[in-house]
């Protein structure tokens, strides 16, 4: 079961992990096409995938994380709380910060058109606070093969 258990895991963190960095290239290359209609469209798909693939995934990422860790682990160790704790802030900034903002950006473009100042200052702030998340994974998948303190 634990082997069942990692590979859901390993494949859910592929899909986050993997998704984050796309669509912060596509974030690269959309702002430098200077097609403003291209910026909306990808903030449109943001919202979208993060609701429907990255909010699933992450959960069950979670789930198998932690069904591992009652079988093999202890949530006392240092890797998997430090682990856990970076997991709970993505989804805190996700569901309060990353997604509605991405909605919001989405309607701002949709009202002002593809131009949108507006939309376009909340799209950059959206993807600094993206790319701090990309860096706290960074810090889990660390935390994940080195386990400190195992």
């Amino acid at each position: 079961m634990y082997t069942a258990l990692l590979f859901v895991h390993i494949v859910c963190a592929v899909i986050w992990v993997g998704g984050a960095v796309t669509i912060q290239l596509l974030a690269v290359l959309v702002g430098r096409s200077g097609d403003p209609a291209e910026v909306a469209r990808l903030m449109r798909y943001f919202e979208v995938i993060g609701s429907r693939v990255f909010v699933p995934v992450a959960t069950l990422l979670f789930i198998a994380g932690a069904a591992m860790t009652l079988q093999a682990w202890s949530f006392g160790k240092t890797w998997i709380a430090a682990s856990v704790a970076l997991w709970i802030l993505s989804a805190v900034a996700g569901a309060i910060y990353l997604g509605p903002r991405a909605k919001r950006v989405g309607e701002l473009f949709d009202a002002e058109g593809p131009t949108s100042e507006a939309g376009r200052a909340m799209m950059n702030r959206l993807f600094l606070v993206s790319r701090l998340e990309l860096l706290s994974f960074a810090i889990v998948i660390a935390l994940m093969v080195f386990k400190p303190g195992s």
